[in-house]
């Protein structure tokens, strides 16, 4: 007889899991219906996408399951804008490529000054 599995189920933030790539972990790419459109133009299936980020949520040490909305944000930006410096890009050229929603525009740019102030 073959054993199945055990299975855990974990209650996670759900919090910008549909608008997060999974593969960056950033606020990078699009959501467009069903598809999740990543900055590099690849195309993942949105609810898989968002299924990846939940998966990774569990082990997230920065993210709580009881942290408002507005500091998960501010958490994904500031690794966006890290993801951004790594790859030599800013958050202005994220913005006018498309890779960033403009939504996230003020709070992007005000971190990522507040980043090089850091002298990172």
């Amino acid at each position: 007889m073959t054993q199945l599995p055990i299975l855990t189920v974990s209650v996670v933030n759900p919090a910008y899991t549909s608008q997060m790539c999974s593969r960056t972990g950033t606020l990078l790419g699009q959501r467009d219906g069903d598809r999740f459109i990543c900055y590099t133009g690849d195309v993942i299936q949105a609810d898989k996408n968002a299924a990846m980020n939940i998966l990774h949520r569990g082990g997230d040490r920065e993210i709580t399951l009881w942290m408002k909305y507005a500091e998960v944000r501010t958490i994904l930006l500031m690794r966006t804008v890290r993801y951004l410096a790594s790859i030599g890009k800013s958050v202005s050229e994220a913005l006018n490529l498309g890779w960033l929603n403009l939504k996230f525009r003020a709070e992007a740019l005000r971190l990522e000054a507040e980043y090089h102030l850091a002298g990172c």
